[in-house]
């Protein structure tokens, strides 16, 4: 996570002594912004975080997203991935104002949640059943835990601690109301086994860039991936099934399980089948973001720097083109 939000991180390399000053700032600023949206209407409180957070980036963050945009669309004008990327920063806003009222969310489900399942799934029919959830950092994510609730099944997920420790204890008090274990990212591997062998399932976000991950295609591009998620589904023999929330009009929201993946060859290496397992997941997160690109939250590095640099030279040659003459 980012480890400075509104403290300038160029003044911390001078004065650390003032990081946990800014720290500080920071937790007050999120907090009181949290309060306010807990106030309001849900409607309300997500139109008031898009527009708080759209125009509030850094250069820096707005280039790392942009450079993400430029190898996901290549074909697509500048101008509208400027668009594009004005709207996921709302969009980060969107996401904080849900977090901090997902207690209501839940409380008023009747109206504001639905569900759609794969009939065959046995872990939302079987009690005891292991099974690894997948999903994209799109749209509302955080709510595909509801799952859980929904269904009746133990859920442990893991979660990206914050560097400022004071934003870290706000987000984790809110994420305390999710229908799920809280499990830090650091050093999850055994607890998430342990978990498995037990029969409660797991919950993963798996788009984003593994350093030490394997070379998988994303929008047409090599990314060094996490097949973690598939291995496991192999290891424990159980479902690995794919989850979306998505937004709908009246501040609803449709969550979706889909079908398990599978590899396409059985007979295959363990390791051969968790990367086909994990392309199949790629091509399922490249849909939805192409769905509602302006709401997938990409604002770190995804590609190697140097499929990053290929991609924004082209579009911004192509946009250099395209300029009227003057």
């Amino acid at each position: 996570m980012a480890k400075y939000y509104f403290f300038s991180r160029e003044l911390a390399k001078r004065r650390p002594g003032l990081n946990r000053i800014g720290w500080r700032i920071e937790a007050w600023a999120i907090a009181a912004m949290i309060r306010v949206f807990r106030m309001l209407p849900l409607e309300r409180a997500t139109r008031l975080a898009h527009w708080l957070f759209q125009f509030g980036a850094s250069s820096k963050q707005r280039q790392r997203v942009m450079r993400n945009l430029y190898v996901a669309f290549p074909d697509t004008p500048k101008d509208e991935l400027d668009r594009i990327a004005r709207d996921i920063f709302g969009n980060v806003g969107v996401a904080l104002a849900e977090i901090a009222q997902i207690g209501a969310i839940w409380k008023d489900r009747a109206k504001r949640l639905e569900f759609v399942v794969p009939p065959d799934a046995r872990v939302l029919r079987e009690r005891g059943r292991p099974a690894v959830f997948v999903t994209a950092h799109i749209g509302p994510w955080t709510l595909t835990n509801f799952l859980a609730a929904q269904y009746d099944f133990p859920l442990s997920i893991v979660y990206a601690a914050e560097s400022n420790p004071y934003v870290h204890d706000l987000m984790l008090r809110l994420r305390g109301e999710l229908p799920a274990r809280l499990l830090a990212r650091d050093n999850s591997m055994r607890t998430l086994i342990k978990e498995l062998s037990s029969g409660a399932a797991i919950g993963l976000g798996s788009d984003v860039r593994l350093d030490s991950g394997e070379m998988i295609p994303f929008f047409g591009h090599d990314m060094p991936t996490n097949t973690v998620p598939a291995r496991l589904a192999l290891r424990f023999e159980c479902e690995l099934i794919p989850a979306r929330a998505e937004r709908l009009p009246g501040g609803r929201f449709r969550i979706t399980a889909y079908p398990p993946v599978v590899a396409d060859d059985p007979a295959a290496s363990a390791a051969e089948q968790a990367a086909n397992m994990t392309a199949k997941l790629n091509v399922l997160f490249e849909q939805w973001i192409r769905e509602a690109p302006g709401e997938w939250l990409c604002l770190a590095r995804r590609w190697p720097k140097e499929t990053e640099r290929a991609a924004e030279k082209t579009a911004l040659e192509r946009a250099t083109r395209a300029k009227p003459p003057t």
